[in-house]
């Protein structure tokens, strides 16, 4: 389904005023009517999705990605960025264009250097995590082959608590697993 001229005209205007009653005015929709279109209209799910695509457009336009980003400091870095400054002269104040000082370009390195060790060190993270969790698993295979059990047990004190109860000379077995 497609959207009319009067409902695209409601839905900008609300997406610009942020009131529905007003944007049904403003779209032609009578004054006495204006509340129960807006509404309505709300309760559309093509209107609704039209809303929402615009208002997602906007979003991404305005803030700023990761990418962005880095192409920002990678430009400050290679001193590419330029910028106005105020200067004062003997005769009053001119306007002279420079580049990042060195202050501002080892500070953009910097930050793309932390950005790119950072991800290397999650990647490293995972695959660190994903061993863990491989070999957790073979032994886990491996001990019901033979027939033993592993406890595990995150809290230190219920740790301590079992290996007080089998240094006590107790050999009952708390086959239970928390994770705490």
């Amino acid at each position: 389904m497609k959207l009319t001229e009067k409902q695209k005209r409601f839905a900008d205007e609300y997406i610009k005023c942020g009131n529905a009653t007003e944007a049904a005015r403003l779209a032609g929709y009578s004054s006495k009517t204006a509340n129960r279109i807006a509404t309505e209209n709300l309760s559309k799910p093509v209107i609704k999705g039209y809303i929402d695509k615009v208002l997602s457009e906007l979003e991404e336009k305005r803030v700023m990605g990761y990418t962005e980003a880095m192409q920002l400091f990678t430009e400050i870095a290679r001193g590419e960025m330029e910028e106005e400054v105020i200067v004062s002269n003997g005769d009053g104040f001119s306007v002279v264009t420079k580049s990042a000082d060195i202050n501002q370009r080892v500070s953009a390195l910097k930050e793309i250097v932390k950005r790119h060790v950072a991800g290397g060190r999650d990647k490293l993270q995972e695959e660190l995590i994903q061993a863990q969790i491989d070999k957790l698993k073979a032994d886990t295979k491996q001990e019901s082959n033979q027939g033993t059990t592993t406890i595990i047990m995150s809290n230190v004190d219920e740790m301590q608590a079992y290996l007080d109860k089998k240094a006590g000379g107790t050999d009952e077995r708390d086959d239970t697993q928390t994770t705490n």
